[in-house]
């Protein structure tokens, strides 16, 4: 996972440096007509990235991005930090590679093509939250928005074409990173979803990815600057938890957790989702998802759960994740977010956060619950 977790820093790293991303979000911006839609779409926007470029990463490219928009609109830019702590969340639901949860889930949980698996029983839900989140922040965010029209009308003249008309062979020369990473991305979709459809070999999608990383930093003549760009805290604090986890394992307190709030066996299908759901959006709030995702694997495989149960590691994916919409701690994004914010001068509050947040969480997760409730 953390050589996973290397490639897509190293992808996000590289496509800042391209300006890739900073092109990517002005056009995102210039699909609002007005102000007052400018929450909805960068909630769609950063939320559809986020499925592809893991969320930890997005973020951190996304609040300068945000804060400096904000300030061109002389607005205040909390909303928009909300906005996008809570869009990164909801997206990042849908592949195994939208965030450190997923991928961990999909590489541990015997699951053999999580692309197909997660884009089955989760592109649905998704798609519906997406839509809902859209319009409950713009009802939420958009009036204080609408003020500052004027300011937007100027902002929004700037936007960039998605893809510029000329100039592609010397851009794509520059940054191998403009081909390298959607040829990755293409690659993992296509090997994976084939492997489900004809019953052919698995490739891991960490191989594919760390393969991509590769070529990238061969194909780079900047590959210094490119690997130096890499959030290698964000690492290492990864790294720091699986250690500890590994340590609480090995202490014993998979069967201490196992006797608090017991799981159903696999042969209680409807139960057993309906447990894994409810305690993994309470437990993220305790210890954060990654950490309570890392604990609960243990837990499921040693009562059966593997590669034929794929909507309980589905639902393990989707309610750990969501449960990043409940409070600061329930994700690692958030709390990047909030750290940001505060270096900027930037108030991001817990109580505004579970304010705004909780009633988004609560209807993402029913959307969720019952798609999988029915596929059951």
């Amino acid at each position: 996972m953390i050589l996973f977790l290397f490639a897509l820093f190293l992808f996000a790293g590289a496509l800042e440096q391209a300006g890739a991303l900073d092109h990517l979000a002005r056009w995102i911006i210039g699909r609002a007509r007005t102000a007052r839609d400018l929450p909805a779409v960068l909630f769609l926007g950063f939320g559809i990235a986020s499925a592809f470029l893991v969320n930890d990463a997005l973020v951190l490219i996304g609040v300068p991005l945000l804060v400096a928009l904000a300030r061109r609109l002389h607005a205040d830019p909390t909303p928009l930090l909300f906005v996008l702590a809570f869009s990164v969340t909801v997206g990042s639901v849908l592949t195994p590679f939208g965030n450190p949860q997923n991928l961990l889930i999909s590489i541990a949980s015997g699951v053999g093509d999580p692309v197909a698996v997660f884009l089955r029983y989760l592109l649905l839900p998704t798609a519906i939250n997406l839509a809902i989140g859209a319009v409950y922040l713009r009802r939420l965010f958009g009036p204080a928005m609408a003020t500052e029209e004027g300011a937007f009308a100027r902002v929004r003249a700037d936007a960039p074409p998605l893809l510029p008309s000329s100039g592609w062979r010397e851009r794509l020369a520059r940054s191998p990173v403009l081909w390298v990473f959607p040829g990755t991305m293409l690659l993992i979709l296509t090997l994976d979803l084939s492997a489900a459809l004809t019953g052919g070999p698995i490739v891991p999608i960490w191989e594919m990815a760390g393969a991509g990383a590769i070529v990238l930093l061969l194909a780079s003549s900047g590959r210094t600057r490119i690997v130096e760009g890499v959030n290698w805290t964000i690492l290492l604090l990864f790294a720091g938890l699986f250690v500890v986890v590994a340590g609480a394992v090995a202490g014993g307190i998979v069967p201490a957790a196992e006797g608090l709030l017991p799981v159903p066996a696999p042969s209680q299908p409807i139960t057993g989702l309906l447990v894994i759901t409810g305690s993994s959006v309470l437990g993220p709030q305790v210890v954060s998802n990654v950490p309570w995702v890392a604990l609960q694997i243990p837990l499921l495989t040693g009562l059966g759960y593997g590669g034929g149960t794929p909507v309980a590691w589905v639902a393990l994916a989707a309610a750990s994740t969501l449960a990043g919409n409940v409070s600061l701690l329930g994700a690692a994004s958030n709390l990047i977010v909030a750290e940001l914010a505060e270096k900027e001068g930037i108030p991001f509050r817990l109580s505004a956060f579970v304010r705004y947040g909780l009633p988004l969480a609560a209807i993402t997760l029913a959307v969720v619950t019952a798609s999988l409730l029915v596929g059951l």
